[in-house]
């Protein structure tokens, strides 16, 4: 089973697993601001690792496969459980903040098994919110709360949960893929970690 990490594309997934789950601690700990850069680094593995699996033309089958699946544990990790656990966090554990965690999970794990069992439109979108607009939403509070202190911010956090829940199981379409995206992204983590580590 090991074996399958010695393939490149699959160990930038393991890569970016490590930053989501060093993500989680911070935000266990209350480091909220470093807990957001590591995850919008594991988005970027994210990115990085489709380019690289596409790029390998002898990669069989079944490693393909088995990184697909790997794959989507992460972006779950990443993308709903850090924003989840993030969430609870910043809110003390209270029950709302469970409410929403809870529901956070559920939609993005529900996105994740429609993505991969339907994939995009033929017109190159996908239906419903990328999970990991959650990240830049988190950024760009956070951001915002360094320099201008937002009142309430916790509630808002629980606020912005639900709706992005909602939005992510809704039928809009996004766009799914491409360079253009994969730059956007790029920017946006960038640009966020730096508002967020900037002393």
């Amino acid at each position: 089973m090991i074996r399958y990490l010695f393939d490149a594309a699959n160990a930038i997934t393991a890569l970016g697993l490590t930053f989501a789950t060093t993500a989680i601690y911070f935000a266990m700990v209350g480091r909220f601001e470093v807990g957001i850069c590591f995850a919008l680094w594991a988005l970027l593995a994210d990115d990085a690792d489709g380019i690289v699996a596409k790029s390998s033309p002898n990669r069989s089958a079944l490693t393909a496969q088995v990184g697909a699946a790997f794959d989507g544990l992460a972006d779950l990790v990443y993308a709903a459980v850090f924003p989840a656990v993030l969430i609870l966090s910043f809110n003390a554990f209270s029950v709302p903040a469970l409410l929403a965690a809870v529901y956070l999970v559920l939609s993005g794990a529900l996105r994740l098994s429609y993505f991969s069992t339907f994939g995009l439109d033929a017109d190159g979108f996908g239906r419903g919110l990328p999970l990991n607009n959650d990240l830049f939403v988190l950024a760009a509070l956070f951001a915002t709360n360094r320099y201008w202190p937002i009142p309430q911010l916790g509630s808002l956090l629980i606020g912005a949960a639900f709706l992005l829940s909602a939005l992510h199981l809704s039928s809009f379409k996004f766009p799914g893929t491409g360079n253009a995206l994969r730059l956007a992204n790029l920017t946006l983590a960038a640009a966020g970690s730096i508002a967020l580590l900037a002393s």
